[in-house]
Parts: C-alpha cells; sequence; structure tokens
C-alpha cells in the first residue's frame, strides 16, 4: 500500500475556482487535480445544474457524467438507506461516521440510476454504489441534466419520510448542508481523486466520481 503524503501549499497545474461554505460564510478556493471532472452547481451557489437561476442556494455539489458512469462511496460506511423519491429520483445515503472534527457525516447521493448497494451493506472507500442512468427527465428535482448529487448532513431522516420530499427526504438538515469541500482527503478546498492502493487520513472524503 502507498501512502499519500498531502500538501496543503500551493501546487501547481491545478484548475482553480472559488466556492462559498453557508455555515462559515467564508469562501473557499477548490482546487481540481488533472483529471477530475468540475462541479457544474457549487455548493451554496445560486445558480442550478441546467443554468437556470435556484430559489434557495444549493446545500450540496452536483457533478454531470454520462450514462452509466460509476458513483464511488466517498469513504468507508454503512448504506442506511437506498430510496427512490417521486422528485429526487433513485437516491443512496450512507453514514461515513465522524469527520476529523468529530461531526457525523451522512451523505446522501441523489439523482442517480441503477443502484449496486443495499441498506446494511458495508462498504468502502471508492467502491461503486451505483451508476448515472437515463432518468434525467423523468424525475423534476434532476432538471433534464443528467448528475450526481452529492450532499452532506449530520441527522439521518430515517424511515418514517411523512410529506418530506428532496433533501429533507434523507436528512433532517438538508436545509442546513455541509460544504464538503471541508473534508476532501487532500485538505480543505483539495478535491481529492479515490486512487486504488493509496490511503487517506480518516474522517475525510474523496471524490464521489473516478478521475482520469
Amino acid at each position: 500500500m502507498k501512502t499519500l503524503t498531502y500538501l496543503f501549499g500551493a501546487i501547481a497545474g491545478l484548475a482553480t475556482i472559488i466556492a462559498v461554505s453557508a455555515a462559515s460564510a467564508q469562501s473557499i478556493r477548490v482546487d481540481y487535480p488533472d483529471g477530475a471532472p468540475r462541479i457544474a452547481s457549487e455548493f451554496n451557489s445560486k445558480q442550478g445544474v441546467n443554468g437556470g437561476k435556484r430559489r434557495a442556494r444549493h446545500q450540496g455539489i452536483d457533478i454531470k457524467g454520462k450514462n452509466r458512469m460509476p458513483i464511488l462511496a466517498a469513504a468507508d460506511g454503512k448504506v442506511l438507506e437506498v430510496d427512490t423519491g417521486t422528485c429526487w429520483g433513485p437516491t443512496v445515503v450512507i453514514d461515513h461516521g465522524k469527520g476529523y472534527d468529530g461531526k457525523k457525516l451522512v451523505i446522501a447521493y441523489g439523482h442517480v440510476g441503477d443502484v449496486s448497494v443495499k441498506a446494511g451493506q458495508r462498504v468502502k472507500r471508492g467502491q461503486q454504489i451505483a451508476q448515472l442512468g437515463n432518468n434525467h427527465k423523468k424525475y423534476k428535482c434532476i432538471v433534464g441534466v443528467r448528475h450526481l448529487h452529492m450532499q452532506i448532513g449530520r441527522q439521518w431522516r430515517g424511515p418514517k419520510k411523512g410529506s418530506y420530499w428532496g433533501h429533507v427526504r434523507y436528512l433532517k438538515d438538508g436545509k442546513r448542508g455541509v460544504n464538503p469541500h471541508l473534508y476532501w482527503a487532500g485538505g480543505k478546498g483539495k478535491v481529492t481523486c479515490f486512487r486504488k492502493g493509496e490511503t487517506y487520513p480518516a474522517g475525510t472524503l474523496t471524490y464521489p466520481v473516478a478521475c482520469r
């Protein structure tokens, strides 16, 4: 096993954007390694993945992809549920335990197609849990653009959904999303691709899609 040594300073050759954390009200510079698909709609953005304006700020990140693009677990964890919401479409919710800061990391992987896991199953970082599908025109929340919506919360909604829909169907705190750029394995704002054979710090996340 090869252990990564992460550099927290400037890294040459990385694309850079700015993302804003609603929780901290501070901007975070986001660096992409070569080969990492770009985020189409950022955390806290008012611009949707389809280019339209959102009514509320985005509580997750959206990554576009082709049909059958693999969706990967961002860390080790336990699948809490696999559900198909009337608006969100197929969704996988995983308890990834505690982050490096001691706070819970519950992630909803929404707007996917076929799912590869089931509730109660343990998953490993980088394991395929789903793939994108051709259902982007079937479900209203996917807004006609095939993509993954990844959203971090602290509290799972549980099996009693009531009339809840969208992100709050899965996360009790869905309206108070957590910025994923705080938790990348390479450091704050440093998108980190999963590479087989490498190890990553506990309580951190790797990108939920494969990098070229």
